[in-house]
Protein backbone atom coordinates (compact mmCIF):
# COMPACT_ATOMS: atom_id res chain seq x y z
CA UNK A 1 0.00 0.00 0.00
CA UNK A 2 3.06 2.26 -0.08
CA UNK A 3 5.21 3.65 2.68
CA UNK A 4 3.96 5.97 5.40
CA UNK A 5 4.40 9.63 4.68
CA UNK A 6 6.81 11.58 6.90
CA UNK A 7 4.07 13.86 8.25
CA UNK A 8 5.08 14.11 11.90
CA UNK A 9 3.38 17.03 13.61
CA UNK A 10 5.15 19.09 16.29
CA UNK A 11 2.60 20.77 18.57
CA UNK A 12 2.65 22.69 21.81
CA UNK A 13 1.99 20.70 24.99
CA UNK A 14 -1.57 19.80 25.89
CA UNK A 15 -3.30 22.40 28.02
CA UNK A 16 -4.85 20.58 30.96
CA UNK A 17 -7.66 22.82 32.15
CA UNK A 18 -9.19 20.08 34.27
CA UNK A 19 -6.14 20.11 36.53
CA UNK A 20 -6.30 23.88 36.76
CA UNK A 21 -2.94 24.47 35.20
CA UNK A 22 -1.48 25.08 31.75
CA UNK A 23 1.51 23.21 30.39
CA UNK A 24 3.29 25.63 28.12
CA UNK A 25 5.38 24.50 25.16
CA UNK A 26 6.96 26.20 22.22
CA UNK A 27 4.78 27.57 19.43
CA UNK A 28 3.92 24.59 17.24
CA UNK A 29 5.34 23.86 13.83
CA UNK A 30 2.45 21.85 12.47
CA UNK A 31 4.25 19.82 9.82
CA UNK A 32 7.70 18.43 9.31
CA UNK A 33 9.15 18.57 5.81
CA UNK A 34 7.04 16.61 3.35
CA UNK A 35 6.29 16.61 -0.35
CA UNK A 36 3.91 18.91 -2.15
CA UNK A 37 2.00 15.87 -3.47
CA UNK A 38 1.37 14.68 0.09
CA UNK A 39 0.04 18.06 1.13
CA UNK A 40 -2.21 18.35 -1.93
CA UNK A 41 -3.74 14.97 -1.12
CA UNK A 42 -4.47 15.95 2.48
CA UNK A 43 -5.91 19.32 1.47
CA UNK A 44 -8.13 17.65 -1.13
CA UNK A 45 -9.52 15.19 1.42
CA UNK A 46 -9.98 18.04 3.91
CA UNK A 47 -12.00 19.98 1.34
CA UNK A 48 -14.28 17.01 0.61
CA UNK A 49 -15.17 16.50 4.26
CA UNK A 50 -15.50 20.20 5.02
CA UNK A 51 -17.89 20.76 2.12
CA UNK A 52 -19.94 17.74 3.13
CA UNK A 53 -20.79 18.85 6.67
CA UNK A 54 -19.13 22.18 7.52
CA UNK A 55 -19.33 24.31 4.34
CA UNK A 56 -19.15 27.50 6.42
CA UNK A 57 -15.55 26.73 7.45
CA UNK A 58 -12.43 28.06 5.73
CA UNK A 59 -13.96 30.50 3.26
CA UNK A 60 -10.61 30.84 1.51
CA UNK A 61 -10.36 27.14 0.72
CA UNK A 62 -12.69 27.17 -2.28
CA UNK A 63 -10.88 30.17 -3.69
CA UNK A 64 -7.47 28.59 -3.11
CA UNK A 65 -8.19 25.04 -4.31
CA UNK A 66 -7.60 25.73 -8.04
CA UNK A 67 -4.10 26.96 -7.18
CA UNK A 68 -2.98 23.80 -5.34
CA UNK A 69 -1.74 22.11 -8.50
CA UNK A 70 0.93 24.78 -9.02
CA UNK A 71 1.66 25.71 -5.39
CA UNK A 72 4.95 24.62 -3.90
CA UNK A 73 5.51 22.69 -0.69
CA UNK A 74 5.98 25.77 1.50
CA UNK A 75 2.77 27.41 0.25
CA UNK A 76 0.72 24.24 0.73
CA UNK A 77 2.09 23.60 4.21
CA UNK A 78 1.35 27.17 5.29
CA UNK A 79 -2.18 26.93 3.92
CA UNK A 80 -2.92 23.64 5.67
CA UNK A 81 -1.46 25.00 8.91
CA UNK A 82 -3.74 28.01 8.64
CA UNK A 83 -6.87 25.90 8.22
CA UNK A 84 -5.98 23.67 11.17
CA UNK A 85 -5.43 26.73 13.37
CA UNK A 86 -8.79 28.18 12.30
CA UNK A 87 -10.51 25.18 13.88
CA UNK A 88 -9.33 26.45 17.28
CA UNK A 89 -11.57 29.52 17.06
CA UNK A 90 -15.08 29.51 18.61
CA UNK A 91 -16.65 29.65 15.13
CA UNK A 92 -14.62 26.68 13.92
CA UNK A 93 -15.14 24.21 16.74
CA UNK A 94 -14.50 21.00 14.83
CA UNK A 95 -11.94 18.25 15.34
CA UNK A 96 -9.59 17.40 12.48
CA UNK A 97 -7.31 14.36 12.20
CA UNK A 98 -5.72 12.18 9.58
CA UNK A 99 -4.31 8.67 9.55
CA UNK A 100 -1.89 7.11 7.10
CA UNK A 101 -1.00 3.63 5.90
CA UNK A 102 -2.84 0.31 6.15
CA UNK A 103 -2.66 0.43 9.97
CA UNK A 104 -4.25 3.89 10.05
CA UNK A 105 -1.62 5.52 12.24
CA UNK A 106 -2.32 9.08 13.31
CA UNK A 107 -0.20 11.53 11.30
CA UNK A 108 -1.84 14.84 12.13
CA UNK A 109 -4.58 16.47 14.19
CA UNK A 110 -5.67 19.75 15.66
CA UNK A 111 -5.52 20.60 19.35
CA UNK A 112 -9.25 20.05 19.88
CA UNK A 113 -8.84 16.44 18.78
CA UNK A 114 -5.83 15.97 21.07
CA UNK A 115 -7.80 17.31 24.03
CA UNK A 116 -10.61 14.84 23.29
CA UNK A 117 -8.00 12.06 23.19
CA UNK A 118 -6.56 13.14 26.54
CA UNK A 119 -2.98 13.10 25.28
CA UNK A 120 -0.67 15.62 23.65
CA UNK A 121 -0.92 15.80 19.89
CA UNK A 122 2.78 15.04 19.46
CA UNK A 123 2.52 11.83 21.49
CA UNK A 124 -0.51 10.76 19.46
CA UNK A 125 1.48 10.67 16.22
CA UNK A 126 2.22 7.11 15.07
CA UNK A 127 -0.39 5.51 17.34
CA UNK A 128 -3.81 4.23 16.34
CA UNK A 129 -7.34 4.05 17.77
CA UNK A 130 -6.50 0.90 19.73
CA UNK A 131 -3.87 2.71 21.81
CA UNK A 132 -4.72 1.97 25.46
CA UNK A 133 -4.23 5.63 26.42
CA UNK A 134 -7.20 6.75 24.31
CA UNK A 135 -10.65 6.95 25.89
CA UNK A 136 -12.60 5.53 22.95
CA UNK A 137 -11.31 1.96 23.15
CA UNK A 138 -14.86 0.62 23.17
CA UNK A 139 -15.52 2.25 19.81
CA UNK A 140 -12.09 1.58 18.25
CA UNK A 141 -13.25 -1.43 16.21
CA UNK A 142 -16.14 0.60 14.78
CA UNK A 143 -13.80 3.46 13.88
CA UNK A 144 -11.39 1.04 12.21
CA UNK A 145 -14.21 -0.51 10.18
CA UNK A 146 -15.29 2.94 8.98
CA UNK A 147 -11.70 3.84 8.09
CA UNK A 148 -11.24 0.60 6.18
CA UNK A 149 -14.47 1.12 4.22
CA UNK A 150 -13.40 4.63 3.16
CA UNK A 151 -9.84 3.46 2.42
CA UNK A 152 -10.81 0.44 0.32
CA UNK A 153 -13.72 2.05 -1.53
CA UNK A 154 -11.87 5.35 -1.96
CA UNK A 155 -15.27 6.94 -1.31
CA UNK A 156 -16.09 9.48 1.43
CA UNK A 157 -18.50 8.73 4.29
CA UNK A 158 -20.16 11.93 5.44
CA UNK A 159 -22.47 12.90 8.30
CA UNK A 160 -21.94 9.72 10.33
CA UNK A 161 -23.68 9.93 13.72
CA UNK A 162 -22.02 7.90 16.46
CA UNK A 163 -21.15 7.87 20.15
CA UNK A 164 -17.73 8.73 21.52
CA UNK A 165 -16.23 8.61 25.00
CA UNK A 166 -14.16 11.59 26.13
CA UNK A 167 -11.04 11.72 28.29
CA UNK A 168 -13.27 12.70 31.23
CA UNK A 169 -15.47 9.62 30.79
CA UNK A 170 -18.40 11.52 29.29
CA UNK A 171 -20.16 9.86 26.36
CA UNK A 172 -21.58 12.18 23.71
CA UNK A 173 -22.86 12.23 20.16
CA UNK A 174 -20.52 13.23 17.35
CA UNK A 175 -21.14 13.99 13.69
CA UNK A 176 -18.24 12.58 11.66
CA UNK A 177 -17.08 12.86 8.07
CA UNK A 178 -14.22 10.89 6.51
CA UNK A 179 -12.59 10.97 3.08
CA UNK A 180 -9.74 8.98 1.53
CA UNK A 181 -6.33 10.59 1.13
CA UNK A 182 -5.46 9.71 -2.46
CA UNK A 183 -2.01 9.63 -4.04
CA UNK A 184 -1.53 11.11 -7.55
CA UNK A 185 -1.99 7.63 -9.05
CA UNK A 186 -5.38 7.29 -7.34
CA UNK A 187 -4.33 4.77 -4.70
CA UNK A 188 -5.50 5.33 -1.12
CA UNK A 189 -2.79 6.33 1.33
CA UNK A 190 -4.93 7.06 4.38
CA UNK A 191 -8.04 8.86 5.55
CA UNK A 192 -8.86 12.33 6.86
CA UNK A 193 -11.67 12.84 9.34
CA UNK A 194 -13.50 15.69 10.99
CA UNK A 195 -16.17 15.74 13.67
CA UNK A 196 -18.08 18.04 15.96
CA UNK A 197 -19.87 17.32 19.23
CA UNK A 198 -23.66 17.37 19.29
CA UNK A 199 -26.02 17.71 22.20
CA UNK A 200 -28.80 15.13 22.53
CA UNK A 201 -31.42 17.51 21.13
CA UNK A 202 -29.43 18.22 17.95
CA UNK A 203 -28.62 14.53 17.48
CA UNK A 204 -32.29 13.63 17.87
CA UNK A 205 -33.27 16.19 15.24
CA UNK A 206 -30.74 14.77 12.80
CA UNK A 207 -31.95 11.22 13.38
CA UNK A 208 -35.54 12.35 12.86
CA UNK A 209 -34.68 14.21 9.65
CA UNK A 210 -32.95 11.13 8.30
CA UNK A 211 -35.89 8.91 9.19
CA UNK A 212 -38.21 11.22 7.30
CA UNK A 213 -36.01 11.31 4.20
CA UNK A 214 -35.33 7.55 4.16
CA UNK A 215 -37.07 5.61 1.36
CA UNK A 216 -40.33 4.03 2.50
CA UNK A 217 -40.49 0.27 2.12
Amino acid sequence: MGTLWPLAVAHRALRTERAGRTLRGRRPTLFSKTSADDLRAILTAYRVVKNGSWPQLHAAMERRAPHWALADEAELAAELEGYVKETETPDGAVRVFWKLGPKFNFAGCNERFARDAGVSSSSLMGSDDFDSRLPWGGQAAKYRADDMEVFQSRTPKLDILERQKSATGEVFWVRVGKAPILAPDGSARGILGMYDILDDKTASKLFFARSQSAPKS
